[in-house]
């Protein structure tokens, strides 16, 4: 043992196959500890808090990534966020969860997109268009009459083009005989 300032010491260690250092508080606690094993070098940190800052990039790479809060947690970016997970995602949150962003794509390609609620489901929008390829609703009412008038002079499919008493079921079917 290396007696530091503040009453903080170093530890230096063999055990086994592992060789360690140490660098422990006046209280004890282990501040900081490398373990050379035969996987390769542990390092770990302890405190009140830790700071990492790298001027141009940071990295991390490993098999799995654990990242554990027992508060909260916040992640800030200055310019693009871009996620991609070649598995599944899962997200749960306990209480709700929010999306806000100036416009929102949801794409399932190929595939579908299942909403499932235990209680109400709410569209609002200025327009909910579904299974529609129309243009958006007209601005004006002149706009309005005119596409009303584009509809009717286009001609009706003659598969659509039911003759009135057809309707009925035919002639004299569905409605009382007169003799």
């Amino acid at each position: 043992m290396v007696p530091l300032g503040h009453g903080r010491s170093l530890e230096i260690a063999e055990e086994g196959a592992e060789e360690r250092l140490q660098v422990r508080a006046a209280e004890g606690q282990i501040l900081l500890s490398i373990r050379l094993t035969s996987e390769g070098p542990v390092l770990s940190l302890e405190g009140v808090s830790l700071e990492i800052s790298a001027a141009k990039a940071l990295s991390l790479g490993c098999e799995t990534l654990r990242i554990q809060a027992a508060q909260d947690a916040s992640i800030e970016v200055g310019g693009s966020l871009r996620e991609q997970v070649r598995g599944s995602v899962v997200r749960e949150a306990g209480r709700s969860a929010r999306v806000t962003a100036a416009e929102v794509t949801v794409e399932a390609s190929p595939g579908g997109v299942a909403i499932r609620a235990n209680d109400d489901v709410d569209l609002v929008g200025e327009r909910v268009r579904l299974n529609s390829e129309d243009p958006p609703m007209p601005l004006t009412r002149e706009e309005f009459l005119e596409r009303q008038a584009l509809v009717r002079s286009r001609p009706e499919p003659a598969a659509l083009m039911i003759p009135p008493d057809a309707a009925l079921g035919g002639a004299g079917r569905g409605t009382p005989s007169s003799g």
